[in-house]
């Protein structure tokens, strides 16, 4: 018997291996797109998890002291993602504030202020840039003020509301 000298490899070699290569690298490419999306939206839920905390603690105490120095919210009127509040001061006059959602230049601005265009910020908090659809309202029931900011995950349409509830009495 006369030994065969190969040397080399056979196109249908080169071929079945290179297809398997290119099989194994698609899945890995698929798998890592997936998990960096998975990232991305836990890094959005948990920035905005850290910052609704902030937001409704800071607000709340907010309102609260305004509410302790010039008495009960009487009226809270919103449109345009600006709510104005007008407190009930002894002697008949009123105090405002606002509560205003700024969105401009990609960036989300939470801010309570002062009553007039160029009032002191009393609070802010710029909100994470994975948001969007962006709204906010307000009322009064019963001796609660209730605010709600709502807006959706780019990522994954998901709702996130903030609800702040202040006692009013």
């Amino acid at each position: 018997m006369r030994k065969l000298n190969r040397k080399g490899y056979m196109t249908v070699e080169i071929i079945i291996a290179s297809v398997i290569a290119f099989s194994i690298a698609f899945f890995l490419m698929e798998i890592t797109f997936k998990l960096v999306d998975i990232t991305d939206n836990e890094y959005v839920n948990t920035n905005f998890m850290t910052d609704k905390a902030l937001i409704m603690k800071n607000i709340k105490e907010n309102i609260q002291n305004d509410i302790d120095e010039y008495g009960k919210v009487e009226m809270i009127n919103c449109n345009n993602n600006i709510c104005s509040i007008f407190f009930e001061r002894s002697g008949g006059s009123t105090e405002a504030r606002r509560l205003i959602i700024d969105n401009q230049n990609d960036t989300i601005m939470i801010k309570y202020t002062e009553n007039s265009d160029n009032g002191k910020v009393l609070y802010l908090k710029e909100l994470s840039s994975g948001l969007s659809n962006i709204s906010l309202s307000g009322n009064i029931v019963g001796n609660y003020v209730y605010f709600q900011i709502k807006g959706d995950n780019i990522f994954d349409n998901n709702n996130y509301d903030i609800n702040i509830v202040v006692y009013n009495g």
